[in-house]
């Protein structure tokens, strides 16, 4: 879409979606940070989903174009000037029309600096959830250093009313110096350090989910959530104070989250075509910190009898000048993860001279998926437990995960990226 038209449809997304706004009467709770955010805002959704009416974005619809959309409950017109032109004139009469929900849930993507005064712009938030801070988005154009991501991100927090209440991982240091200044009653911070509100100890994880001990106020509970990624307790916790602040029971809390899933393409299991094999789908994006935790998880997870564990890593993208330094981070846990390292795209060759320094023995290389797919579908056998993960643009991975799951009918209700206007990408 060109830039000129491209302004005069947000001009008047963003018109309509205020507009629908300013009669809405219920919570708006707003989550970022830079890693996780869709997975909260998935289980933010169960959590509430059981008890009110909820309302959220789909997928990751979290830009400013996502957000107004969202508000509409409009989709995207992509490249198509005609399609834009109905749905414009459909969000003018969506715009005269109530928000039947009681709450608004929305992930808010900062990519650059100025996007969340943007997003800021159209939506007022009641509650904000503010995640880790992490190396993502260090292109050029987009940010410097982890300190200007802080502070575009923070600006949700601080735009907070004196009644808004601010939900803070407490484990990152620049996220948890947020609550200085806050009253404390509508301030709460979640993680595993000592000092959080809100903590998870003693994590472990199986094929059948995850468990671990969950405290608050004196008090410990058992959770258990059917879910891979121990990592993903940070995407619970916030969940669950989100429960507490609309006035839930721990008990009806719990019951929600045993029907909490990943969205697509975050760590979910999918049945692979060799008999017993299993694929760890993780292809909708991949960040260095997301990407070791993801290897963590493959290193917990046994194969059964004969079988080998097999990491699958494409590029990470948007990591500016410090991407050989990145991938080769991610690199040095592949040995203690798995028995086969598979690398796609060329800063992910690094990764792949990073283990091998380390120590790794099988390890290949491939260019794009399209070379995966040709050369390395077969060499996947029998109880084999495969983690495919890699960022978006120019990679991909969801293809080859078709490629080699057991029932590829399912495709477009499994994976990322299934539509028709990805099949043009």
């Amino acid at each position: 879409m060109k830039k000129f038209l491209r302004k005069i449809v947000l001009y008047f997304l963003k018109k309509f979606a205020k507009k629908r706004l300013s009669k809405f009467k219920g919570k708006v709770i707003g989550i970022t940070g830079s890693v996780g955010k869709t997975s909260t805002k998935e289980a933010v959704y169960t959590v509430l989903n059981s008890k009110f009416k909820v309302l959220k974005n789909e997928g990751s619809m979290n830009t400013e174009f996502g957000l107004p959309l969202t508000v509409l409950e409009l989709e995207s017109g992509f490249n198509s000037p005609s399609k834009w032109a109905v749905l414009l004139l459909k969000a003018f009469f969506r715009s005269m029309k109530p928000l039947f929900s009681e709450v608004l849930v929305v992930e808010m993507g900062v990519d650059k600096p100025g996007d969340m005064t943007e997003l800021l712009s159209i939506v007022k938030i009641d509650v904000a959830i503010m995640g880790p801070i992490a190396p993502v988005h260090l292109a050029e154009g987009q940010f410097e250093n982890l300190d200007e991501i802080f502070e575009e991100k923070s600006k949700l927090v601080k735009s907070l009313e004196d009644d808004g209440i601010a939900i803070l991982y407490a484990d990152d240091d620049r996220v948890a110096e947020l609550a200085k200044g806050r009253p404390k009653k509508t301030t709460f911070s979640y993680g595993s350090v000592p000092e959080a509100d809100y903590k998870a100890t003693s994590a472990e994880e199986t094929i059948e989910g995850i468990e671990f001990n969950f405290n608050m106020e004196g008090r410990r509970v058992e959770m258990k959530v059917p879910i891979l990624g121990k990592h993903h307790v940070n995407s619970i916790l916030p969940a669950v104070v989100c429960g507490f602040v609309m006035g839930m029971e721990l008990e009806d809390v719990l019951s929600a989250l045993k029907r909490y899933n990943l969205p697509p393409g975050r760590l979910n299991l999918i049945d692979g075509a060799k008999e017993g094999s299993v694929i760890i789908d993780s292809s909708y994006n991949s960040s260095p910190k997301s990407c070791i935790e993801a290897l963590k998880t493959l290193a917990d997870l046994k194969p059964r009898t004969g079988g080998k564990k097999i990491a699958i890593l494409g590029n990470m993208n948007e990591l500016g000048d410090k991407e050989e330094v990145f991938h080769r981070e991610v690199g040095r846990h592949v040995p203690e993860s798995c028995d086969v390292l598979v690398t796609v795209g060329k800063a992910a060759s690094y990764m792949a001279d990073s283990a091998e320094e380390n120590g790794m023995k099988k390890v290949f290389r491939y260019k794009n998926v399209s070379e995966l797919i040709g050369e390395f579908t077969n060499k996947i056998g029998e109880n084999d437990i495969v983690l495919v993960k890699g960022s978006q643009n120019n990679v991909r991975l969801e293809r080859f995960v078709k490629e080699v799951m057991k029932f590829p009918e399912k495709a477009k209700e499994l994976l990322v990226r299934q539509g028709k206007h990805w099949g043009r990408v």
